[in-house]
């Protein structure tokens, strides 16, 4: 356990692997059946890690913002944002995800769970295109968010494209077609960091006039560009002059010293007072935290993510 202050850690969660899956079990019950990291597949269902885990545990601190409420998990992978918000009270979820093989998974899930079939709802199908028969009340989300040189084909569930950004700004684009007014979202990102900010502001545009935005970083140290490129040239080590130029054209068109950082984008309900957005070193309170993302070494850091595009041999 964590020593500073906040949530305390709720799942207590454990797991179990066999062959090529894992079971996730919770203290409340919730059990979530996912793929490993090293399956030989671009389309493997992710594992748990801090990204859900930091959003399971702020449901089941507050809630309140599932109960009753008619949620929508986007990326949904083995979807178990939307299964912990129907496990706290949420009336229905909709899972959304372009993998094919999400909906195997959510099937599964869902009878571990023993939830109704009229409680969930499972789509194939792509965020840019996809409108919704009615609007939600919570959208919860880790879209795919790792940084992915020009060059390297990546995994399905991970790459992001170049700035890691690529579905963020479709959901953050769109996301008053799924929202409703007096709805919300909370949508985990893994972004460069230019003079402090992350470049997700750039993409808030009229929604954060619209909706107040609180941002709030999940990791304590930065993780320079350097040591993350890096990181792409020992996993790929054919495609070094690819890398090379994406790591250029990033730190010319933002400048040097650019860093990357995780974040949980927090979106309330619409608000006529011109809200705008904040940053707000609150993660611990809202999420807990033992569920930072480790940065203390930022080349360990670095391979880990990276290491979510390598596509190990069959």
């Amino acid at each position: 356990m964590s020593s500073e202050k906040g949530l305390p850690d709720r799942l207590e969660r454990s797991s179990e692997t066999e062959g090529d899956e894992i079971l996730y079990r919770f203290a409340n019950g919730l059990q979530i059946r996912t793929e490993v990291f090293h399956k030989s597949d671009p389309e493997r269902i992710l594992p748990l890690g801090s990204p859900q885990c930091s959003l399971m545990n702020h449901l089941l601190a507050f809630p309140e913002r599932a109960r009753g409420k008619f949620v929508f998990e986007p990326f949904a992978g083995s979807g178990p944002l939307g299964f912990m918000a129907l496990e706290v009270g949420a009336a229905h979820a909709e899972f959304l995800d372009i993998n094919p093989r999400a909906v195997e998974f959510h099937r599964i899930n869902a009878a571990l769970n023993a939830f109704a079939p009229d409680r969930f709802r499972s789509i194939t199908g792509d965020i840019a295109q996809f409108t919704p028969e009615r609007k939600y009340d919570l959208v919860l989300a880790n879209p795919p968010f790792v940084p992915t040189p020009d060059g390297i084909e990546g995994t399905l569930t991970s790459a992001g494209g170049p700035e890691g950004s690529r579905f963020v700004d479709l959901l953050l684009g769109r996301l008053e077609t799924f929202l409703e007014p007096g709805g919300s979202a909370l949508v985990y990102v893994f972004q460069f960091v230019r003079d402090g900010q992350p470049l997700v502001v750039e993409a808030l545009g009229d929604l954060a006039t619209r909706r107040a935005v609180e941002i709030t970083p999940s990791q304590e140290h930065l993780l320079p560009l350097g040591d993350y490129a890096e990181a792409y040239r020992l996993l790929f080590k054919d495609s070094v002059p690819a890398i090379d130029h994406w790591q250029g054209e990033l730190s010319h068109r933002h400048g040097e010293g650019l860093a990357l950082c995780h974040y949980v984008i927090d979106i309330g309900p619409q608000n006529e007072g011109n809200p705008g957005w904040t940053l707000r070193e609150n993660f611990a309170e809202k999420f807990g935290a033992d569920f930072k993302v480790p940065s203390d070494s930022p080349a360990e850091l670095a391979f880990g993510r990276a290491f979510e595009n390598f596509v190990p041999p069959a």
